[in-house]
């Protein structure tokens, strides 16, 4: 009978053991894939913090240093990029609605270019942002736009909403896509409620319908090549004022080439001229310097091996001449 008690004793003694070794292996794997989870979790932060920057940066390279809150075309004098893949995969639709009411054009009734699509919506019905952003512009336009809201994003669109009823972000704040921004409404000149809705590159308009299927509520492809010599599109009247300005100064640049190589070759040596360098101030940019010093930005590029969409830093030296 001892022999069975002291067997029995070791029995449960042991089955105690194995029980508490067992709880420790559980709570040891429990740690290990808790330790696992937060280690996953940091890097995922790491990552997308990594992906936000990167692209931070490929706005800015588009952008520079420019951030007004004066309006939604204040881009004059700035040079375009030739080509830009914008990436819509972060794409909300800007209102539930997928009803288009007017499309993006030439409007024969009004003469006039419409440079956005005209979504329907009834008064306070929510807006959101079709982008992660920061709100640039947030404004009242008693003959346009009425309450409007102007979103810059890190894939190099700017998007505008007008016609609001009520705003609901302040100007510089940070928005993620599908954020409640405002309300529909029928504000400035309109005549209906509905949501204006445009698509922007440095203040040039951009049909929306080449990018978003409105009423599939989804996106045409990942995708959008802006391309700024093939886009067909009339671009804003002060942009389109410097680009003929620039073209005016190429012409006489051509005509003044041709008109000393007509002449004849005088046997005395012409001293080499001194090249003229330009320190970049504050606000400048290609196309003002290039005024500034009677040249092109074509050839401030050219002779400091740069590109037109390159961007300038404070105290800069470029050769102009």
């Amino acid at each position: 009978m001892k022999i069975f008690k002291t067997l029995s004793l070791l029995a449960i003694m042991a089955i105690g053991m194995a029980t508490t070794a067992n709880a420790q292996d559980l709570m040891a794997r429990e740690a290990k894939a808790d330790f696992q989870l937060k280690s996953s979790n940091i890097v995922s932060k790491i990552i997308n913090q990594a992906k936000m920057n990167e692209e931070a940066n490929y706005a800015k390279n588009i952008y520079g240093s420019s951030w007004n809150n004066d309006g939604v075309n204040v881009y004059k004098g700035m040079a375009r990029p030739e080509e830009l893949v914008i990436n819509l995969k972060d794409f909300s639709m800007p209102i539930k609605s997928r009803i288009v009411t007017s499309n993006f054009g030439y409007r024969a009734r009004f003469r006039r270019n419409h440079y956005g699509t005209d979504i329907n919506g009834c008064t306070g019905d929510t807006i959101y942002a079709a982008f992660s952003g920061k709100v640039r512009v947030r404004k009242y336009d008693a003959k346009g736009f009425g309450y409007y809201i102007v979103i810059r994003h890190n894939n190099g669109l700017e998007t505008v909403y007008g016609h609001l009823s009520k705003q609901l972000v302040n100007v510089n704040q940070e928005v993620r896509s599908g954020q409640p921004i405002g309300l529909c409404g029928n504000t400035g000149h309109s005549f209906g409620s509905h949501l204006h809705f445009e698509t922007r590159v440095l203040g040039e308009a951009i049909n929306p319908a080449l990018m978003f299927d409105f009423a599939a509520a989804d996106i045409v492809s990942d995708t959008y090549t802006y391309r700024s010599k093939s886009n067909t599109v009339p671009v804003a009247e002060p942009v389109l004022a410097q680009n003929k300005s620039q073209e005016v100064q190429e012409t006489q640049e051509v005509q003044e080439a041709k008109a000393l190589a007509a002449k004849p070759k005088a046997k005395a040596k012409v001293p080499a001229r001194k090249s003229v360098s330009h320190k970049v101030q504050q606000g400048e940019t290609l196309s003002s310097i290039a005024r500034k010093h009677n040249t092109t930005v074509a050839e401030i590029c050219r002779r400091n091996g740069i590109k037109q969409t390159s961007t300038l830093r404070l105290g800069q030296n470029l050769t102009v001449k």
